[in-house]
């Protein structure tokens, strides 16, 4: 992020933070929705600073790799004459792959590929300029080709925007399901005698199985359009797709219940959720479902407005893993940061940090060191945490807190982007995925790793 985005972040909050705290004995005057949008316009503009220094510096040579670990694939670099001079090749590949799909059922109204465009793919290598056919390999080359470079960037975009699932450590699974060992145990240590074996030690060891669950978005083009066209609004789409994904990891990772009936679903507890719910989980269930259903110990519904006290007793539930507080994070809904963390004593706010501090993604402020994130994936509920169909019932905060260490998002295979035709509509269908997973380390029932308040009241 730049100096001049970091000082506009600093001040704006500064401005929030100074309104909330002359008005601790007013509360009822603050508009405090508003403030909270103003809050989510300061985490999006983190974001996008984020996502532009990241499309700064991106890898432009071919050869080089680009992903996040465990899902990185080889650029093909960027065009270096001509019209698209600069241009990603994955991105140029895109448009081409979208015009011929469009052309072989709307001819009338797709114009061809340019001769720029052709000659550009073609001096890169990923088109053969006599048969004009890609030269990418797999089943169904061409027809089925999905630039998997672009994806990749995407995918490293995506955990850019994504604010609680990269604070979380993340997995690649190499099979659904997918057994992680989540430690090796204490080791036993002894006093050694010279020349002399010592004890072996047999360490316990512990795994939780990954099950992936599939999420998918959908978006259509029509097919009157043309290459300029597509290429100018291309970056606002990876824009698009990248904060949309990014915030989807996010709920996922707080949200998912696999629990599919009339009740008992955290995101629906009065209503049977569609079939087709985001959250509706094949494995494990997300960071809301331990502490509201698995170990309900762990979580107290306030049943007031915050105090400094009521934080300090969540924080003491985590027991020993709260010693170690760089390694815990603090989420919130923005309408509970504003009218219930800005007014705690603890609570220090981003134009405090300092220049040098390390911020995570959409980290706003910290409580006794630890990161406070407002999340727009953490939403208002009920008393008891569980939303419900009302919206108008859905009007009481949160917070969840967790060791970051003892949770773990797996991801069974990288974004996908596929394209297909609707005749009928005479569109571009384009359906973006991934496969998301959560674990927690140790016996979800009696887990200590992760504490929330509930039921945090307006003033």
């Amino acid at each position: 992020m730049d100096k001049a985005t970091q000082d506009y972040i600093a001040s704006e909050m500064a401005k929030v933070t100074e309104l909330v705290q002359n008005h601790k004995s007013d509360k009822a005057s603050l508009d405090t929705d508003a403030l909270a949008e103003v809050v989510k316009g300061l985490v999006d503009t983190q974001v996008a600073a984020e996502l532009a220094k990241s499309a700064a510096d991106k890898p432009v040579r071919k050869g080089e790799i680009i992903g996040p670990a465990g899902f990185e694939s080889v650029s093909k670099g960027v065009a270096v004459s001509g019209k698209y001079a600069g241009k990603s090749i994955e991105d140029l590949e895109f448009v081409y792959w979208m015009l011929e799909k469009g052309r072989a059922v709307y001819p009338q109204s797709v114009k061809p590929a340019s001769k720029d465009l052709l000659d550009t793919l073609s001096k890169a290598g990923v088109l053969n300029i006599n048969t004009k056919a890609l030269t990418a390999t797999g089943s169904g080359t061409g027809d089925e080709f999905v630039p998997t470079g672009m994806s990749s960037a995407l995918w490293t975009d995506m955990f850019l925007a994504a604010k609680v699932v990269p604070t979380i450590g993340i997995t690649p699974m190499p099979t659904d399901p997918f057994d992680m060992p989540f430690g090796w145990g204490a080791l036993t240590w002894r006093k050694g005698t010279q020349n002399t074996a010592t004890t072996v030690t047999d360490p316990a060891t512990g795994k939780s199985t990954f099950t992936a669950t599939e999420q998918v978005a959908e978006i259509n083009w029509a097919y009157d359009l043309d290459e300029d066209s597509i290429i100018a609004v291309l970056p606002t789409l990876r824009a698009e797709i990248a904060r949309d994904a990014a915030e989807q990891m996010d709920r996922f990772a707080l949200n998912a219940d696999s629990t599919n009936a009339g009740t008992g679903n955290i995101n629906l507890n009065d209503a049977d959720p569609a079939d087709d719910s985001y959250y509706l989980s094949l494995g494990q269930d997300g960071i809301r479902h331990l502490y509201l259903v698995d170990n309900t110990g762990q979580s107290t519904d306030a049943n007031t407005t915050l105090t400094d006290a009521i934080v300090r007793a969540a924080i003491g539930r985590l027991g020993k893993y709260a010693i170690d507080v760089s390694r815990l994070a603090m989420v919130t809904d923005a309408k509970t940061y504003v009218n219930g963390m800005l007014g705690l004593t603890n609570v220090v706010t981003i134009d405090k940090f300092g220049p040098q501090a390390t911020v995570l993604t959409g980290q706003l402020a910290s409580y006794s060191g630890i990161p406070v994130i407002p999340s727009g994936a953490l939403l208002q509920a009920g008393d008891d945490g569980f939303q419900v169909a009302s919206g108008a019932s859905n009007d009481e905060g949160q917070i969840a807190i967790f060791h970051r260490d003892m949770w773990r998002v797996g991801f069974r295979r990288q974004l996908l982007i596929e394209l297909d035709r609707n005749i009928q509509k005479r569109q571009f269908v384009l359906v973006v995925s991934f496969r998301q997973a959560m674990a927690a380390r140790g016996t979800r029932s009696t887990a200590v790793h992760t504490a929330a308040v509930h039921g945090i009241v307006r003033a």
